[in-house]
């Protein structure tokens, strides 16, 4: 399940799948869209993309989100087009 969260952020479900498994997949996107080149003007560009995962622990879903949005921002300050997991 995907949609969209905010302005230029997503957030995806993955049923009955552990944090680690996740991570994986979205690696797996972020590696492939790397290869995707985008004309910009005069010279093409790439595409990248930071992510945030997290658990769901039982709490609220605002809790989740607040806690996967935290990982977000780690993965921006580690130097973007990167996933990064929540910490438990």
């Amino acid at each position: 399940h995907i949609g969209r969260y905010g302005g230029e952020e997503f957030a995806i479900i993955f049923p009955d799948t552990s944090v680690e498994d996740a991570r994986n997949v979205l690696n797996e996107i972020r590696g492939r869209f790397g290869e995707l080149q985008q004309p910009a003007g005069d010279r093409d560009f790439n595409v990248t993309f930071s992510a945030g995962v997290a658990g769901w622990q039982g709490e609220s879903s605002q809790s989740l989100c607040e806690r996967a949005d935290q990982a977000l921002y780690r993965a921006k300050d580690e130097g973007r087009n990167c996933v990064e997991a929540a910490e438990d």
